[in-house]
């Protein structure tokens, strides 16, 4: 004879401490979490500052600049991840940004 199987129901706990936008953790990252340029973004909320979150998980030449700094909320942690993965893209490929320059007609020659 077959039991049943019942779902286990979400603890009240686990549902409030989800925030809108963050899924909830998992096996590699135990924290509420989401994704933004491929860098996980984690909430770590506490009393004094119930925003502050946390860049737990990504490639490693973003790691290596800001792995496992906080910040006061989610926009600051964006625009630090925009800011390593832009200048990563400039450092990366010169002669690629200069093609594209020339090609609209704003990079000048001119010396």
């Amino acid at each position: 004879m077959k039991k049943k199987v019942t779902k286990k129901a979400k603890s009240i706990m686990t549902v409030q401490a989800l925030r809108e936008g963050f899924k909830s953790g998992t096996k590699k990252n135990p924290l509420p979490h989401f994704k933004y340029l491929n860098c996980a973004v984690s909430d770590i909320s506490n009393e004094k500052f119930p925003e502050m979150v946390q860049i737990t998980m990504g490639p490693a030449k973003i790691m290596s600049e800001i792995g496992n700094k906080r910040y006061v909320n989610e926009t600051f942690a964006k625009l630090a991840i925009d800011e390593v993965h832009g200048y990563n893209i400039v450092y990366a490929s010169p002669k690629q940004i200069e093609k594209e320059l020339d090609s609209i007609g704003m990079l000048n020659l001119e010396a």
